[in-house]
């Protein structure tokens, strides 16, 4: 199947916002890649869908870890990765129920929820599974606001995960409702 407008246009803006995630471009969690998830999506047809987002967030993990963590001592690929993956492949999956023909609003808001679940489901789990965070309501609590000592408060994370879902669904929306097919 040939190529549209419209995967153009979001092929280019998904390369470009997958260009972003280069850390310390953006702040912590102010990520492209909710939006880049849902739209895909909602705007992408058959396998496309599923393939382009993943091969481009695969691309700038392997990039970004080998280049950028792994002279730090992380892994270049983490358990963690999994579970981002899953979500990934989950925003795609809350894209296809959507439809383009949806109220701009609602998918811009779609988009920034999509953020805040990333954002939740992400820091629970770190919570189960990391023993820096006890595990009492009062640890789950420090994960979902202060965060760990040496660490960013996660309150900062769950606003950048918002805006940042918003605002690239919202970039996305517009240039697929006037400048696509």
């Amino acid at each position: 199947m040939k190529p549209d407008r419209n995967t153009w246009i979001l092929l280019g803006l998904m390369t470009l916002f997958t260009a972003l995630r280069w850390p310390e471009l953006l702040p912590s969690n102010f990520s492209p890649v909710y939006a880049i998830c849902l739209c895909s999506g909602i705007y992408l047809t058959g396998a496309r869908a599923w393939v382009l987002p993943v091969v481009l967030m695969l691309f700038s993990d392997l990039i970004i870890n080998q280049f950028v963590y792994r002279p730090l001592g992380y892994s270049v690929f983490g358990g963690y990765l999994l579970l981002n993956y899953v979500l990934l492949l989950t925003l795609i999956g809350l894209g296809r129920k959507l439809t383009a023909r949806a109220n701009p609003a609602t998918l811009i808001v779609s988009g920034m929820l999509g953020g805040i679940a990333f954002f939740a489901i992400a820091n629970a789990v770190s919570w189960y599974t990391d023993p820096g965070y006890p595990k009492t309501l009062a640890g789950l609590m420090q994960a979902f606001t202060v965060g760990k000592l040496g660490f960013p408060p996660t309150w900062l994370f769950f606003r950048n995960a918002a805006i940042s879902g918003a605002l690239f669904t919202g970039m996305i929306v517009f240039a697929i409702k006037y400048y696509g097919a």
